[in-house]
């Protein structure tokens, strides 16, 4: 990566952790916060979105909950690279439900590649459910995740579909002075990746440090990934 984005990165962190924590009631309905952050790179389901290059992301997040559920929606932007295009805008909603010490989530989903000429599709719909389960005082959480792409995935050949569904399963433990995460995912037909990380609040700020492996499942021109990766990045993220 080069010195200049690394050095603005991290004044961007710092800049970050400088700031207020703050919470926007909306009325009775609910609440509004904002997310800013900057990552050493931005890995998705192992394949890397933005060249190797530093990213930048932002979120808006409403959350009303109710007698019932938990609602939220949200929009967040991330810097991308791709065919004309260099940034990813994702709009979201959905449902959350806590029984006992587990979180059930579902929601939806929409993934804009901005910039991209008109004429092309450039736009994907993603049906995500989660199964949390996190026991009262535990220090560990232990999850499952799985998404469902509205376009039924790509398929470059006649035989495979390529990234019809993701599947994962996760887990994580608070040692105290860091929390550890393990999680491995497939897509189908496409990578299996496994990631350990490292989150710490400091300043107000959530740091995470994460090692990525990423394998490719199919040959190249199948898989999104072109060949077997792994990566080292590093984080920082201020809710506010």
């Amino acid at each position: 990566m080069n010195k200049k984005i690394i050095l603005s990165s991290f004044a961007s962190l710092l800049f970050l952790s400088q700031a207020s924590n703050a919470e926007f009631k909306v009325g009775n309905i609910g609440t509004l916060s904002f997310t800013a952050g900057v990552q050493s790179a931005y890995i998705s389901k192992g394949v890397d979105q933005n060249s190797d290059r530093a990213a930048y992301n932002a979120a808006i997040d409403f959350v009303a909950p109710t007698s019932i559920v938990d609602f939220y929606a949200g929009y967040s932007k991330i810097s991308a690279t791709g065919n004309n295009y260099t940034w990813e805008d994702a709009r979201y909603a959905g449902v959350r439900k806590t029984i006992g010490s587990v979180t059930l989530d579902a929601s939806l989903v929409e993934t804009l590649k901005a910039g991209n000429g008109v004429a092309v599709q450039n736009n994907d719909v993603d049906f995500t459910y989660k199964l949390t389960f996190a026991p009262d005082k535990a220090p560990y959480t232990i999850g499952l995740v799985y998404t469902q792409n509205d376009t039924n995935g790509s398929k470059p050949t006649t035989t495979q579909t390529v990234g019809k569904y993701y599947q994962e399963i996760n887990g994580s433990y608070n040692f105290g002075f860091v929390t550890a995460g393990i999680s491995y995912g497939e897509n189908k037909n496409d990578v299996e990746v496994t990631t350990l990380k490292l989150t710490k609040s400091f300043m107000d700020a959530d740091f995470t440090l994460s090692y990525i492996d990423a394998q490719r499942k199919s040959a190249a021109g199948v898989s999104n990934l072109d060949k077997d990766r792994e990566y080292l990045t590093l984080g920082v993220s201020k809710t506010f």
